[in-house]
């Protein structure tokens, strides 16, 4: 075969050097927009696969149908870049791609079939790496695992395995932080990379992130920086949970627990669930109508957006049980506003006469969806002294880790995605409906209760 020589510094460019050379089981990274982290590991593999005449590739997202736009695609562009597509076939049904010269193969799969996993042959050589794209979307660990086993046996002396995994940012409540970014091993490599990395990006792409770093803050962390946090169609981009204000409660969502005072009036919000999660969350409201929601009750596994499958009668048992021992609510008298479809009795005795009968009464919650979360966004908003109308203790942590997640719906953009782990918000929905504010915010006063003052 005719030698091709590349000058791999002009067609990959700089900042990924040990990303490209780590030899151990896992390598990750996690980049921000316009990183050229997949442009980065495209090139790497079809290099990879071309000097390693064994090896062969498995390529994984979520669901199958968005790898030919996204890997396939990169892979492909590859092949071009490095001057060798003659020597590549790729093909769309099925997809996948084939080193002419030996038979080697790229091969892609989704998890939305999990069986094809178990069944990867390749014809030449042995399975020795694979890339998992956007890998923040698997939730669930075990699903990860999963594809950890597609990748064992003896190689020959100088090859080695390895797991890629490449994502923009996510939350920092994901496994992928706890399992690759919170240890220190040598089987892992976790970067994280910025549009700095890429000099290939002209004045005009520069000029966007010096916008969005001014214009937006937050967002340049995450889409900028490569922070984590969730970037593009984030519902409420307002939600800010700042530590350092927990205390000042400036600029900030979240803010530091304090006794409830007795005077103020207390909601509780209730959504239903069974395979996916309940959600209960008690809100106190002061004198300016700003809400404080100070408990919750989240009923999920250790897997997100998977629920504990409680029935009514032990989820208002326990909800009882938290109304009669928690000091802020014990002796208090409880307003309850929840999803109106707990009425629907066409199946036998209703879920809200299953709470009543546990002395755990609601209201129809007003049902409305985009007005309602108009209401949220209402709340969320700061006046000009960094003072929200809605504040969340930090005791709240499925309150604090949900939030940020939620994206919109592709169908109906003002709506939130309902594939989403939605359910605590639903709850704060048919809360805030249940004390509207006005359209237009007016001039408040930022004064709040201090537990401390005498």
């Amino acid at each position: 075969m005719q030698q091709i020589k590349i000058n791999l510094p002009d067609v990959v460019g700089k900042g990924y050097g040990e990303y490209w050379r780590f030899r151990g089981r896992y390598r990750v990274c996690k980049g921000g927009r316009a990183s050229k982290k997949s442009k980065t590991t495209a090139l790497n593999f079809i290099v990879r696969l071309m000097k390693m005449p064994q090896s062969n590739l498995l390529v994984v997202r979520a669901t199958l149908n968005t790898l030919r736009d996204s890997c396939w695609a990169d892979l492909r562009w590859a092949a071009m870049r490095l001057g060798v597509a003659h020597l590549w076939r790729f093909t769309q049904s099925p997809l996948g791609a084939t080193f002419l010269p030996t038979g080697q193969q790229i091969v892609f799969r989704g998890l939305d079939d999990p069986q094809k996993l178990a069944s990867i042959a390749c014809p030449v050589g042995h399975l020795c790496f694979c890339w998992v794209e956007e890998a923040f979307e698997i939730k669930n660990e075990d699903d990860f695992d999963m594809i950890d086993d597609c990748i064992r046996g003896e190689l020959p002396d100088g090859y080695f395995k390895q797991i890629t995994l490449t994502f923009n940012p996510w939350s920092a409540d994901s496994w992928l932080k706890r399992r690759f970014f919170d240890v220190d091993s040598p089987d892992v490599l976790a970067i994280t990379t910025t549009y700095r990395e890429n000099e290939w990006l002209d004045a005009a792409d520069l000029r966007r992130f010096d916008e969005m770093r001014e214009r937006n803050p937050a967002r340049y962390r995450v889409a900028g920086l490569g922070e984590w946090g969730i970037d593009g169609e984030q519902v409420f981009e307002e939600w800010r949970d700042e530590p350092r204000h927990y205390r000042d409660r400036v600029g900030t969502h979240v803010i530091e627990p304090f006794p409830i005072p007795r005077e103020w009036r207390i909601y509780r919000g209730f959504d239903f669930g069974y395979a996916r999660p309940f959600a209960v969350g008690w809100f106190a409201v002061d004198g300016d109508g700003r809400l404080y929601h100070f408990a919750e009750l989240y009923g999920c596994t250790s897997v997100p957006n998977e629920g504990v499958k409680w029935s009514p009668d032990r989820i208002f048992d326990e909800v009882r049980r938290i109304e009669t021992e928690h000091p802020d609510l014990q002796g208090r008298e409880i307003f309850g506003v929840a999803d109106p479809s707990i009425w629907d009795a066409s199946r036998g005795e209703s879920v809200a006469e299953m709470a009543a009968k546990r002395g755990v009464y609601f209201e129809r919650g007003d049902n409305c969806r985009i007005p309602g979360w108009m209401q949220v966004h209402r709340r969320l908003q700061f006046d000009e002294n960094g003072v929200p109308m809605l504040y969340v203790f930090s005791t709240c942590r499925q309150f604090r880790r949900t939030m940020p997640l939620l994206r919109f719906d592709r169908v109906r953009p003002e709506d939130v995605d309902t594939d989403g782990e939605d359910h605590i918000a639903d709850m704060l929905r048919y809360v805030c409906m249940a004390r509207p504010m006005a359209a237009k915010v007016e001039k408040r006063r930022s004064v709040f209760y201090d537990p401390l003052a005498l």
